[in-house]
Order: C-alpha cells, then structure tokens, then sequence
C-alpha cells in the first residue's frame, strides 16, 4: 500500500483572500503530494508568484512561489491509503498535465463556475481543486467526492469520504516524513474535527454583530 496526501491552504495572496471573502470559506488552494515528505507535490498554480492571472500546472515546494511566501498560512492536510496501482494511476494523470502544460493553463472562468456549482467543462482549462479532485476521481473509486469535480472547490475536500485528517496549523510546521504509527496517532486525533466549525463560528459572529446593532 502507499499514501497519497491532499493538501488544503490559506495563503495570503490578494486573489486567495477575494476568493475566501467571496466565498466565505476557510481555504483557497489544493494541492496534492504522492509522498509524506511532499516533494512530488503538484496543483495548477500562478506560473509567476507575483502575478495572479497566468497560471499552469506546477510542482510545488514550501520554500518556493507563493507557499514561500507563506510560511505563516493555514493549512489542513488529508491522507489517505491507495493501492499501488492506483497509486501509479494518479502518476500517470499527473504525468499527463505535466507533459501537455504548454496547452492547459489556469481556468479563471472555473472560478466562478465553481462558486455557482455550474458545471463548465474546459479541455485545457482547470483550477486547482478540479485538477486534485480529477486526479482522485480517475484512480481511487472509493475516494467520493461530494460534488463533480468540475465543481469542487478546496473547501469542498473537507468532506471527502475516506481521507482522513493529520494535520491542521501552520504551513511552517507541517510534520515531514511521518511514520505509519505516527499517522494512525494523528488520525485518532483528528477523528472528532468537524468540517463545519468554521462555518458556525463565521455564522455566529455574524449574529453577535446583529445584537450589538
């Protein structure tokens, strides 16, 4: 068996912060890593870290573009255990955006599809969220997603049937190269998060501000 990682984030970008505003969720970026020490780690990103209208399909690191300017950004991470076929099959589809990234390119329309749950198909066009949610789709059946990946959005992963959380605070001390036992302890602790708790929490500030009026 082997591990796949799914990786959700805060960063700190003008974009990112519109996109949570607009959106009112807590994330606005989805990565996914083949190993635990996430250096086979892609997601379609800005090609250039300072602009936010041309992107494509990227590797990422934590020490480079934008993750390296956001070392102090929220981050959530999933994991979960896929066959090494399938494993190889995720590969395969990642291998396949990487060698055809000069045609596909970053689908800024899919923004906004998403936000409205419009399904807009785009041969070479894909975000962040429909690129992992695809990936997933294409090797790991079991892995359900609560909406066509056409239309998943990063907060979306938080409920992902059979991943499981192992990690939630600052992408600076996201934990490198965990061990099995100590991924089966983090899930034990993780097991009670609830996915909506920052929804609730938003919706109640929004009620103390209606009584203070």
């Amino acid at each position: 068996m082997r591990r796949i990682y799914i990786l959700l984030s805060q960063t700190n970008t003008v974009l990112a912060r519109s996109i949570r505003k607009c959106t009112g969720t807590e994330f606005s970026h989805t990565s996914i890593s083949l190993d635990g020490n996430y250096e086979q780690m892609y997601s379609f990103t800005r090609k250039y870290p300072n602009n936010p209208v041309i992107g494509q399909m990227k590797r990422e690191t934590f020490d480079t573009g934008v993750f390296g300017k956001s070392k102090e950004c929220l981050c959530q991470i999933y994991t979960a255990e896929v066959t090494e076929e399938q494993h190889a099959k995720i590969k395969e589809k990642i291998d396949y955006f990487l060698n055809s990234k000069k045609e596909f390119k970053f689908n800024n329309l899919g923004l906004f599809a998403c936000w409205f749950k419009i399904k807009m198909p785009r041969k070479y066009k894909r975000v962040c969220s429909q690129f992992v949610a695809e990936c997933l789709d294409y090797a790991c059946p079991e892995i359900e997603m609560p909406k066509h990946f056409w239309i998943m959005q990063p907060e979306d992963f938080k409920f992902v049937k059979n991943i499981h959380m192992i990690y939630r605070g600052k992408m600076k001390d996201i934990p490198i190269g965990l061990s099995e036992e100590e991924i089966a302890e983090r899930i034990e602790k993780y097991k009670g998060y609830n996915p909506l708790e920052f929804s609730k929490h938003k919706n109640k500030k929004k009620s103390n501000k209606k009584v203070k009026k």
